[in-house]
């Protein structure tokens, strides 16, 4: 489609109703509080979905409406799974990073080699990787959102002041152990981010970035300096959507009440137009 057309049909969705549509609902039972999702860039059509704290550790193969495909149990706990990430190398990553009121001393971040969903699994999926980090109690955060780039872990603090939100860099090789946990650093911010963050995911080429708060979803791109530059957007208004992720150039996004929605890449590049155009400010 030109992308001419895809702003025009973005501009008259915007305008008719809401710029996020229902796709799908996520049919098994055990996902009951989805915080987490990413689209698997090995086996297409498949979505690795996980559960928030206080669920067990298992991570669940499923389809772009929903439909459990696999589900698998993982060899670690989840203390509070936020957020899932993929690589091209064939790895999962599990953000075990939320930490609300700053309460945990050490967070961590799990590698393990994508199982193929058309399999079952004889026993629970092994941690290949564990890398740990800390931070002293006055610089605690909570965080909802990661992606991974060139081994890397980047980190989308959850905050709640009305100031962007940050990012942190945690590199991951080598992975810091649990008794020496490593230290995130500064990675800048993500302007007009001002709700709490509660997922993110970066596109597979690396260009775009996609965040999910608690009332909007927001692409960027890259800023020519290292940093992130807000491209678009999109007013989110159903509550508990707690996870973000590119299919293709649309994102999905996942409830904690298993609904499933999308934003259709026409909608935010009308959005992104509209931006660009100083409308809507």
């Amino acid at each position: 489609m030109h992308r001419s057309i895809a702003w025009a049909l973005g501009l008259v969705a915007l305008a008719a109703g809401p710029a996020w549509e229902p796709s799908g609902r996520l049919d098994d039972p055990a996902i009951c509080e989805a915080s987490g999702i990413v689209r698997s860039r090995r086996h297409p059509g498949i979505f690795w979905v996980h559960n928030d704290s206080g669920n067990p550790p298992a991570l669940f193969a499923v389809r772009a409406d929903g439909r459990l495909v696999r589900s698998y149990v993982v060899a670690i706990p989840n203390v509070d799974w936020e957020d899932i990430a993929t690589d091209d190398a064939g790895h999962l990553y599990i953000g075990d990073i939320g930490n609300n009121d700053g309460r945990l001393p050490i967070r961590a971040i799990y590698r393990l080699d994508e199982p193929d969903p058309a399999r079952p699994a004889a026993k629970p999926l092994m941690v290949d990787r564990a890398a740990y980090y800390g931070f002293a109690k006055q610089g605690r955060f909570d965080a909802e959102g990661l992606f991974i780039e060139g081994g890397v872990a980047f980190l989308v603090a959850k905050r709640f002041d009305g100031r962007p939100a940050e990012l942190y860099r945690f590199p991951l090789e080598p992975a810091a152990p649990l008794l020496r946990p490593g230290r995130p650093e500064p990675a800048g911010v993500l302007p007009g981010c001002v709700e709490p963050a509660t997922g993110a995911d970066l596109s597979a080429d690396g260009r775009r970035l996609a965040v999910v708060t608690t009332s909007a979803a927001r692409v960027y791109r890259r800023d020519g300096a290292g940093g992130w530059a807000l491209l678009a957007t999109v007013p989110v208004n159903v509550r508990g959507v707690e996870a973000i992720c590119w299919d293709g150039a649309d994102l999905i996004l996942a409830s904690e009440d298993r609904s499933i929605y999308r934003i259709a890449e026409a909608t935010w590049m009308a959005a992104a137009s509209a931006a660009s155009r100083g409308e809507g400010r």
